[in-house]
């Protein structure tokens, strides 16, 4: 292999300017696939609505005929989309790049821009404009940010402005569904509230880059509002486990970039006669009842008419068969939860024929009931509940119900399960509700805690801020670090009820700071001895709020008083010995400063598995005397500063900080639980062990 040249190399290099561009795009594009479910529902929802064309029965077709492919293939138009949107961002972002320098070309005639195009642009600006005006806090603190982080003046255009996550989507679209007239249905529905949640990936991207030291600290009042609700994940298998199913389905020629397996689209018609074989074999009945026939689906590979299955049909079954072997095997899944698995077995068997896209996108619909009712069952499983008569229960057996009966065409299979997922996801949705209710009492508890410490965090870098200079005296320093910080504390804390209070307490702040220094005129000390009654009133009226009366206090005042004379007469100093010590009290002050700052850094925030945490999780904590305990991620608050776990029968266990709960997953005495689902546990345990025999035939 010839060597790399050290001018290639270092061009090959990550810099850490471009790692956390990286981490950023990720994060986009995370936060896409998060909402993306939901977003195609609400869309789906106002299209097959068809009451804004009433009187158009041709615009009325196509607007349900979308709607319904919207609904049904989401999962394949998430697909498109990332890959739009990655693109896209891509692009942006290699604009802000510095540039060489541009060798100067004659100058070129002026072109046209196409109407189409100029037309697609104001189309895409209008939808963009009332996102535009809704984040413009948050999009101007992050354009702040990436000319920071690319050392340049701040971008023109924002490359994570609205307008580029609604072209992708856009163009996603037109790609998805080629229908004449259907490009146009789709851009009118974007509305906020029927779009990605852009305030929180915002927040998130602003954090992100605080967290690599872009610019730490408030530049606005906007506070990060992350998801605490729901951190579910879709998208696509990583790369290795991706390359090992493209194989084994018989796809090892093609590209990794032109991957039709994973498109979401079918990537070979199933024989005819697989097909009738499968509609002739009976529904395989729970593993539990009474005089029920065995039924594994490696026997199909068997008793199918001879040539009906081609490689990848060959791989698919056997891959499913470890999927199912796998659930069946796990006794941690409560029985009654494996009963309505096993009965799942021909109709996912169809649609994973239908579409191999099963096999490598987590939010395809059959994968995605797997994953929730083997999600579910491990849940009863932890709690000890085999009953049948539970309303969860009810729920996972219709989901099970509609999946099976529903599927009688190959054309129907994936809307039957996309409708048995909706059920079940609502069921669940309900529970999430009625859990949340019986520990409402923890919750308000925690979010008056979370807002006291935002509010004692704020006031820190207000005052901060105002110290860092170096220039204010060692009696008003000691006083705004010690007492101030606790009266701007109660100014947030008090804010949306008393609209006005952080800027009175922050004005009556910056006025003390104003009120000593030097006066270099007669007029600057007239001003002065004329706001001092005001100033005074002011500070007392404050620390009133904050009950500081102690004989402190009044040495603070008099402190004042001194320092306010040396500036309005002549210099008047204080004692030796009161110098020294306020020096010393200053000095130590700004130490603490230092040590708060410091353990913030270091409290927890960038641990990739807290951050990665999400509602529903189970994690195993390491008891006292050395017995786990497993229990339930019920509630995260909306800055993650707190997380509430519970027993899994909505009980309240205990509540954990961020940094002690980063602190018992570093060093182990806290383990997530299942974190993967159970389709891509299997696959991987099923697909290691072909490895580990190269010469079996993966068919």
């Amino acid at each position: 292999m010839p060597a790399t040249s050290p001018s290639t190399a270092s061009t090959n290099a990550v810099t850490p300017r471009h790692a956390v561009l990286e981490e950023l795009i990720a994060l986009a594009l995370r936060h896409v696939a998060d909402d993306f479910r939901d977003v195609c529902t609400t869309l789906a929802g106002l299209l097959v609505d068809g009451s804004r064309m009433a009187g158009d029965p041709a615009g009325v077709r196509a607007s349900l005929r979308a709607g319904n492919l919207m609904r049904d293939r989401h999962f394949a138009l998430l697909h498109r989309a990332s890959g739009a949107l990655e693109r896209a961002l891509r692009l942006e972002l290699a604009q802000l790049a510095p540039q060489a320098p541009v060798v100067p070309t004659p100058a070129q005639p002026l072109a046209l821009v196409p109407y189409e195009e100029m037309d697609q642009r104001l189309t895409l600006g209008d939808a963009a404009r009332p996102f535009d005006a809704e984040h413009a806090d948050a999009l101007a603190a992050l354009n702040v940010r990436l000319a920071h982080l690319l050392e340049r003046a701040a971008p023109r255009a924002n490359p994570f402005r609205p307008e580029v996550f609604i072209a992708a989507l856009q163009e996603a679209w037109t790609g998805f569904d080629t229908e004449e007239g259907s490009a146009a249905l789709l851009l009118p529905l974007v509305k906020s509230g029927r779009f990605f949640d852009l305030g929180r990936l915002y927040g998130a991207l602003n954090l992100a880059l605080e967290r690599k030291g872009v610019l730490p600290g408030p530049l606005h009042r906007q506070r990060v509002q992350a998801a605490g609700h729901d951190g579910r994940r879709n998208g696509m298998l990583a790369g290795p486990l991706r390359r090992q199913l493209r194989h084994f389905l018989g796809a090892a020629d093609s590209a990794d970039e032109g991957d039709t397996l994973a498109a979401g689209q079918p990537a070979e018609r199933v024989d005819g006669r697989l097909l009738a074989y499968l509609a002739g074999l009976p529904r395989p009945a729970a593993t539990g009842a009474a005089n029920a026939p065995s039924f594994h689906l490696g026997a199909i590979k068997r008793d199918a008419p001879a040539g009906s299955l081609s490689r990848a049909d060959a791989g698919a079954i056997d891959l499913l068969a470890a999927v199912f072997d796998t659930v069946a095997r796990d006794d941690a899944i409560s029985p009654e939860s494996r009963d309505l698995l096993h009965g799942l077995q021909l109709p996912v068997l169809k649609a994973a024929l239908a579409d191999k896209a099963f096999f490598f996108e987590d939010a395809h619909p059959a994968r995605r009931l797997l994953d929730l009712l083997a999600r579910m069952g491990w849940e009863r499983g932890q709690r000890g509940d085999a009953r049948r008569d539970d309303p969860e229960y009810q729920a996972m057996r219709r989901s099970v119900d509609h999946a099976a009966n529903e599927a009688n065409a190959a054309d129907e299979v994936t809307a039957a399960f996309a409708h048995a997922v909706s059920e079940l996801e609502a069921a669940l949705k309900a529970e999430e509700a009625a859990a949340t209710a019986a520990i409402a009492a923890p919750i308000a508890a925690a979010l008056k805690q979370e807002k006291t410490l935002t509010a004692r965090r704020a006031a820190r870098d207000a005052v901060a801020l105002r110290l860092g200079s170096g220039e204010v005296g060692a009696v008003v320093e000691a006083f705004l670090d010690e007492k101030w910080t606790d009266v701007l504390t109660v100014a947030y804390s008090i804010d949306d009820e008393k609209p006005g209070a952080v800027r009175h307490a922050t004005q009556a702040m910056d006025d003390l700071l104003w009120s000593v220094r030097p006066k270099i005129d007669a007029v600057e000390r007239k001003q002065l001895i004329a706001r001092l009654p005001g100033l005074l009133a002011t500070l007392n009226k404050w620390l009133d709020v904050i009950k500081w009366q102690d004989a402190e206090r009044l040495r603070f005042f008099a402190d004042l008083a001194d320092c306010h004379a040396s500036i309005v007469r002549a210099p008047l100093d204080l004692a030796p010995e009161r110098r020294v010590e306020l020096s010393v009290q200053a000095a130590g002050a700004a130490a603490q400063r230092r040590q708060r700052t410091t353990q913030a850094t270091d409290d927890g925030a960038d641990d990739e598995t807290l951050a990665a945490l999400a509602r529903g999780a189970w994690l195993e904590f390491a008891g006292p005397e050395g017995a786990p305990r497993r229990v339930k991620l019920a509630w995260i608050s909306p800055l993650r500063s707190l997380f509430i776990f519970s027993n899994g029968a909505r009980q309240e266990a205990f509540s954990l900080p961020a940094g002690e709960l980063a602190r018992r997953l570093r060093d182990g005495s806290a383990t997530l639980l299942q974190h993967d689902g159970v389709v891509v546990r299997a696959l991987t345990q099923a697909l290691a062990v072909n490895d580990a025999a190269p010469g079996q035939d993966a068919a």
